[in-house]
C-alpha cells in the first residue's frame, strides 16, 4: 500500500486495516504530524512520544485516554487512569501492591495451573486458535478471577467486550448497534454486581475488594465508578496480552530458525515475547489531551489540540531500535542492550500491569511450546483486529501433532 502523510486519518478504512505504511511515512517526515480534521497531533517517533508521555503536567486526563473519547468525545468513565497527577497516584495506589514484580511473581503457580487446564483439552485434536481458545479465555478468566467473578460471568463478560469493540468497515466510532447492545448488557451486568456487593460487601474479593474498601483524601468510590473501574481492569486485563501471545506463535512460525532455537531453548520464550511487543505492539495508540502549550519535536502544541500517542510506531523507530522492521527475538537476549521500548507506556501512566502481563504471556508461550513441540500456521485463516486504536492478531489457527498428554507433563 502506497501512502500519504496528508491521508492518514486513523478513523479511515485503510488505517483501521493496515496502518503500517501510514506509520512509516509520517515516521520519515519527522516530527509531529498535524490532524486539522481532529485539530490534533500524531505522534509517531519514538522520543516524540516519550517526551509527550513525561510531560504530565502539560497533558489532561480527566478528557479521557482513547481516541473515541479524545476525538469524537464519547464518555469518559472517571477511574485512576482518567485522573491527572495527584489524585492518580493516589487511588492507582490502592490497586499497586496486586501488580508489583514480587506480586505478579506471587501468581506465577497459579497462572501455570490455569494456563494447562485451559490447554489441556485442545491438545487431543491437533489444532486449535492460540488466540480465540487458548490465549484470551486463560486472561479472561484471570481477569474475572482478579475481580471475583464466576468463570462463567467472565467468559459472557468477555463476550459483551468483544460486540462492544467490534468495529465494520468504515465505522466510526462506538456507533454500531452491536456496540451499544453489548454496552448496555455489560454495564447492567457490572451494575447488579456492584449492587450485590454493596449488600454483602463480604463477597467482594481481590482488586474489587481493594476498590469497594478504599478511601482516598476522604473519598470513596460511587457506585457508578466502582463500575467504570471495574470496566477498565477488564479491558485491560483481558485484551491486549492474548494478540501478544498469539502474535508470537505467528511471527515465530513465519521465522523458522527463530521458532526452532526457542522450542530448543525455551529460556528464549522471554525475548520472543517482548520482541513480539516490540514489532507488532497490541495498544497501538492512546490519545492525550493538551491542557497547557508545550514544545514537541519542533512543533508547537497548543492548550486545547489533542495528542495521539502511536506507541505502534514509536516502537518501529529505526533511531531508536536497528533493524527495527525486522523481527528478531535476539535482540532481547541481552535485555539491557536494547534499552526501554514503549509496550507498556512511559511516564506516571505506564501500564499498571506490565509486569503481570509479561509473566502470563511468557507463561502461556512457553507451555503451549511445551504441549504441542513444533506446530504448523494455517496462515489462510489468521486475522488481525480492525480498529482506530487497537490492534492484533484475534485468530492464528495451528496445527501440531495431538497428544493425549497434557501440558507441562
Amino acid at each position: 500500500m502506497t501512502a500519504n502523510a496528508g491521508e492518514y486519518d486513523p478513523y479511515s478504512h485503510a488505517a483501521m486495516s493496515d496502518p503500517w505504511a501510514f506509520y512509516e511515512v509520517l515516521r520519515r517526515n519527522g516530527g509531529p504530524h498535524y490532524l486539522p480534521q481532529y485539530d490534533a497531533w500524531a505522534l509517531t517517533c519514538f522520543d516524540d512520544v516519550t517526551r509527550a508521555s513525561l510531560a504530565e503536567h502539560a497533558l489532561d486526563f480527566t478528557k479521557g485516554q482513547t481516541p473515541g473519547q479524545i476525538l469524537l468525545g464519547e464518555p469518559v468513565p472517571v477511574t485512576f487512569m482518567t485522573m491527572n497527577q495527584e489524585a492518580h497516584r493516589r487511588w492507582r495506589n490502592v490497586l499497586a501492591s496486586s501488580y508489583t514484580p514480587a506480586a505478579a511473581a506471587g501468581e506465577r503457580a497459579r497462572l501455570e495451573a490455569l494456563t494447562r487446564a485451559v490447554l489441556a483439552p485442545l491438545l487431543a485434536r491437533g489444532e486449535m486458535d492460540v488466540y480465540t481458545e487458548f490465549a484470551n479465555r486463560v486472561m479472561v478468566l484471570n481477569a474475572g478471577y482478579n475481580l471475583g467473578f464466576p468463570e462463567e460471568d467472565a467468559i459472557w463478560v468477555r463476550e459483551r467486550i468483544d460486540d462492544m469493540m467490534h468495529r465494520e468497515p468504515g465505522q466510526v466510532g462506538a456507533v454500531s448497534p452491536r456496540n451499544q447492545e453489548g454496552a448496555g448488557q455489560l454495564f447492567g451486568y457490572l451494575g447488579q454486581f456492584v449492587a450485590r456487593l454493596r449488600a454483602q460487601p463480604h463477597l467482594a474479593l481481590r482488586d474489587t475488594k481493594k476498590l469497594i474498601e478504599a478511601e482516598v483524601d476522604g473519598e470513596r468510590l460511587s457506585d457508578q465508578d466502582l463500575v467504570a473501574n471495574l470496566f477498565s481492569l477488564l479491558v485491560t486485563g483481558s485484551e491486549t496480552t492474548p494478540m501478544a501471545v498469539a502474535g508470537t506463535l505467528y511471527y515465530l512460525a513465519r521465522h523458522p530458525a527463530q521458532k526452532q532455537a526457542v522450542l530448543a531453548d525455551p529460556k528464549l520464550v522471554v525475548a520472543a515475547f517482548r520482541e513480539t511487543l516490540r514489532y507488532d505492539q497490541p495498544t497501538h495508540m492512546l490519545a492525550r489531551y493538551a491542557r497547557a502549550d508545550f514544545e514537541l519535536g519542533g512543533q508547537q502544541i497548543k492548550a486545547g489540540q489533542r495528542l495521539l500517542m502511536i506507541y505502534a510506531a514509536a516502537n518501529r523507530d529505526e533511531s531508536r531500535f536497528e533493524r527495527a522492521h525486522e523481527y528478531d527475538l535476539t535482540r532481547y537476549v541481552d535485555p539491557g542492550a536494547v534499552g526501554r521500548d514503549l509496550s507498556f507506556g512511559a511516564g506516571p501512566h505506564f501500564c499498571l500491569g506490565a509486569h503481570l502481563g509479561m509473566l502470563a504471556g511468557t507463561i502461556m508461550v512457553r507451555e503451549l511450546l511445551a504441549a504441542v513441540g513444533d506446530y504448523e500456521l494455517v496462515e489462510s485463516g489468521c486475522r488481525r483486529a480492525y480498529g482506530e486504536f487497537l490492534a492484533g492478531f484475534t485468530k492464528v489457527p495451528i496445527k501440531f501433532v495431538p497428544t493425549k498428554g497434557s501440558a507441562g507433563q
